[in-house]
């Protein structure tokens, strides 16, 4: 009788956290899909930086952002204090939640870089060749970001691994680009549009290094879900763990 009981009263508890959960995996979906396209969208700036279609996609997708954002952190609260999940899907909501953080934080960086475009005059001479650096940085960017998620949503530590192994390539690029602005314009009489650019371009190339530390971040959560280990802190462990997974 009492079995009876356990299972009409358990079975619904089980079926409703099921649901909850794969309603919170659909919004970690979506978020994903929201800040991949603002990559598109931020790099396409750089040809065309006064473009009001693409300012305005950009614009209605952060606050599709900010929204999913405080949507999934509250979900992953109300999950573990509804359901006391075992330890499997704790690591699950752990992870959405840290991740959660870090795609919200690129799309506040990928706001930057669209204000920065906006206020840069390509047409200023000296500025035309600096669009292929920075689209170099943006296309390596995607990748690490693009791997990144789809680490985690294919439970791939093999493509965790790549991506952390990738960082080294921006953070060259972010140099590269910050010792040809001292090259091209040290030691000149610089009006004050040219100032403005080569601030703007040195923070995006900033900005964009930064989207690869959270793509890090997010693939370090990826290996915590799969792994259950937490390499935050261990560069060795990370290279190690690629080697072994090739």
């Amino acid at each position: 009788m009492d079995t009876q009981n356990e299972n009409r009263t358990g079975t619904p508890v089980v079926g409703i956290k099921d649901k909850y959960l794969d309603q919170l995996h659909s919004d970690f979906q979506l978020l994903s899909e929201v800040i991949l396209t603002q990559m598109i969208k931020a790099a396409e700036l750089l040809q065309d930086n006064h473009n009001t279609d693409i300012l305005d996609i950009l614009k209605k997708n952060e606050k599709i952002i900010n929204s999913l954002d405080l949507t999934i952190r509250e979900k992953v609260i109300n999950a573990i204090m509804l359901f006391t999940p075992r330890a499997s899907d704790l690591r699950r909501l752990m992870s959405y939640h840290d991740m959660t953080i870090s795609i919200e934080r690129v799309g506040d960086l990928i706001e930057n870089i669209s204000q920065a475009l906006r206020e840069i005059d390509f047409d200023v001479p000296g500025f035309e060749s600096y669009r292929k650096p920075v689209d170099k940085m943006f296309t390596q960017t995607d990748k690490m970001l693009r791997k990144a998620v789809f680490a985690y949503s294919g439970l791939s530590n093999e493509m965790a691994y790549d991506t952390i192994l990738m960082d080294d390539k921006v953070d060259k690029l972010e140099r590269k680009i910050e010792k040809k602005l001292a090259e091209d314009f040290s030691n000149k009489v610089l009006d004050k549009q040219t100032l403005v650019n080569i601030m703007n371009l040195n923070s995006i190339s900033y900005f964009l290094e930064r989207i690869g530390d959270k793509a890090v971040d997010i693939a370090e959560s990826a290996v915590f879900l799969i792994e259950g280990k937490d390499i935050r802190h261990d560069k060795i462990v990370r290279i190690d763990n690629k080697q072994d997974s090739k």
